[in-house]
């Protein structure tokens, strides 16, 4: 059986069968990709609100209707509602849970709750100033010493802007201690320190602060996770715009932070998670660095102007479309090869439970909507060296502009036709040479570094949206490449593809959509913006020319703007739900490609 029929074949099972047959749900179900030997638990948990009783039953705490307190006696098949944690009135009321949760059990048995006050938020910036006009999200604590059933001594912890509160450890001699995020002014910043109590949370006593600099609503030392060392040492890393991890340490128990230095651990501008196993290992999990990047010097990192649109003096690296595990046998000195836990749209802020020895419990949110996901991983699996990809039989090539360019907090087609194929085990190498803002013209001068130097087996072309756009602002009237041209350069790449024996997919462009901010650009003649379809004037026109093109060439078409348009004639749906910005498709429309792409590769 020939490498193609393979790869039929395994396409014909996945459409088929769908999750039905995998060990753990599919992208298409999770929105993001599972990398083994990961397997999924739940949703709607934070690994961080968990406390371990000491009978081996679990309490899930939450922010929720005044702070929920419920009990599971089967590792979390079941909840009972037990407790709620406070009844009256606010300030400090829990209302909502976001990103994490957070407590702790200590080793007299008090039970420990960290949280954010969201009814009472507040936050306006001034850009021209960049400095806070308000900022207000209160960090308040309370405790419970019966075992969650009842709760004292609630009290505000900080008065101020506090990002998430990503840990909260117990140190050997029963200190509790809490990193704290803290809004600065002059220049605005976030700085941290941490809160420690010696009396099991009734009360608490604050460390220097954490001042890394920056300027900007998201920038300085932020969000930070923590671990106490075999020496007493406490190591705490933190957030930064920095293009790594940055470490802090306590000689002191988190009374002081005396030492602040960069790591190598490159990171993008996300919280990691830090865990000391029972092992005496110690865990990671973070974001790193967006793919091919490298950590920038910090020379280059010096302040040149005020800050950017990201809110940070530096371009910061925002990546968050994976997440990475690795463990140090060494006290963090150094970290083991990372493995890629999960990857897809927006996958950040973990947070790590030790359910059992050697069994983690990791969550993080994932996706637009932010949803917690609770996964378990085993640490022997850490351990062993990470499998190298088989030797791919295939080459796959998604060559086009930015509708198929790799894009933060979307799952790409052609990434999803990769963690397809991946999980069926078929050794298929899907490289994406997709570039933003390119038209036909300007791939035509990459078409030889970009495709040809591949030797692909298989090419999904997709152009149109750079071809067939007037530039209206500049006074154009007519599009950027001619249609004719645009054909002739799609007929070329195709013949020059086949001569080779490669196999091609010309796919249709996606149809367009005004928003408000494509009027302000685009809506003047020859553009009607009065029309919903009128930023298609010219492209519709130019999707049919690629149907011709394959016709005439015997190519494979996979017509998404039909597609597309399809989707929104079913009631209760509109080509919106497909599109993030009324011109590029969102991880849904993404998923409606590659689902196109699967039947046509496997007929």
């Amino acid at each position: 059986m020939d490498a193609w029929t393979v790869l039929a074949v395994a396409l014909c099972m996945v459409i088929a069968t769908g999750a039905a047959a995998q060990e753990r749900p599919s992208f298409r179900e999770l929105g993001y990709r599972l990398h083994p030997p990961a397997q999924w638990l739940a949703h709607d948990t934070a690994a961080g609100a968990l406390v371990l009783l000491e009978d081996g039953r679990l309490l899930r705490l939450t922010s929720e209707n005044g702070g929920t307190v419920r009990l599971s006696a089967d590792d979390g098949a079941t909840w009972e509602q037990i407790a709620t944690m406070y009844e009256g009135e606010g300030p400090g009321r829990p209302t909502q849970d976001l990103e994490c949760g957070n407590a702790i059990r200590t080793a007299s048995g008090a039970i420990i709750y960290f949280y954010r006050d969201f009814e009472n938020k507040r936050f306006a910036w001034d850009d021209d100033a960049g400095e806070p006009i308000e900022a207000s999200l209160d960090v308040w604590a309370m405790r419970s010493v019966d075992g969650g059933l009842t709760w004292i001594d609630r009290q505000r912890i900080y008065e101020g802007w506090c990002g998430a509160i990503e840990d909260m450890i117990v140190t050997r001699d029963g200190a509790v201690v809490v990193p704290i995020e803290c809004l600065l002014r002059s220049p605005g910043r976030h700085g941290t320190y941490t809160v420690r109590s010696t009396d099991d949370g009734a009360t608490w006593q604050a460390s220097n602060l954490i001042d890394l600099g920056g300027r900007g609503h998201h920038d300085g030392a932020m969000e930070a996770t923590l671990a106490e060392l075999a020496d007493g040492r406490l190591m705490m890393l933190l957030r930064t715009t920095l293009d790594r991890l940055w470490r802090a340490w306590s000689f002191d128990g988190g009374r002081t932070w005396r030492q602040l230095e960069p790591t190598d651990i490159p990171a993008s501008n996300a919280p990691a998670f830090l865990v000391r196993l029972h092992s005496g290992r110690l865990a990671l999990v973070w974001n790193p660095l967006s793919p091919g990047k490298q950590i920038r010097p910090l020379a280059e990192l010096a302040w040149h102007g005020p800050p950017t649109s990201a809110g940070s003096e530096v371009n910061a690296d925002g990546w968050r479309d994976s997440l990475l595990i690795a463990v140090s046998e060494d006290e963090g000195a150094t970290w083991g090869e990372p493995r890629v836990l999960a990857e897809g749209p927006r996958l950040c802020y973990p947070q790590v439970l030790e359910r059992r020895p050697g069994e983690l419990w990791i969550s993080f949110v994932a996706g637009a909507d932010w949803k917690r996901n609770l996964v378990s991983v085993r640490e022997a699996d850490l351990l062993v060296p990470v499998a190298e990809r088989p030797e791919p039989e295939l080459t796959i090539v998604a060559f086009g502009d930015s509708t198929t360019a790799p894009r933060s907090r979307v799952a790409t087609y052609a990434a999803q036709l990769d963690w397809a194929l991946a999980d069926r085990g078929v050794a298929v190498r899907v490289i994406n040479t997709g570039v933003g803002g390119n038209n036909t013209a300007m791939a035509r001068e990459r078409f030889e570094a970009d495709v040809l130097a591949h030797e692909p087996d298989l090419v999904i072309i997709q152009f149109g949206i750079c071809d067939a756009a007037v530039d209206v602002w500049k006074g154009a009237t007519q599009p950027r490449v001619a249609i004719d041209d645009y054909e002739a350069n799609l007929q070329y790449f195709t013949e020059a593809l086949q001569a080779r024996g490669a196999r091609v997919i010309l796919m249709t462009p996606n149809p367009l959509r005004w928003t408000d901010a494509l009027r302000e650009m685009y809506g003047k003649p020859p553009y009607d913006p009065e029309d919903p379809d009128g930023f298609n004037l010219f492209l519709r026109e130019y999707a049919e020319r690629v149907r011709a093109v394959a016709q005439r060439t015997n190519a494979t078409l996979v017509d998404a703007f039909a597609a597309f348009e399809a989707h929104g004639r079913v009631e209760g749906h509109t080509v919106d739900d497909l599109l993030l910005d009324g011109m590029h498709p969102n991880s849904t429309g993404q998923s409606l490609e590659a689902e196109l792409l699967l039947e046509a590769i496997g007929r």
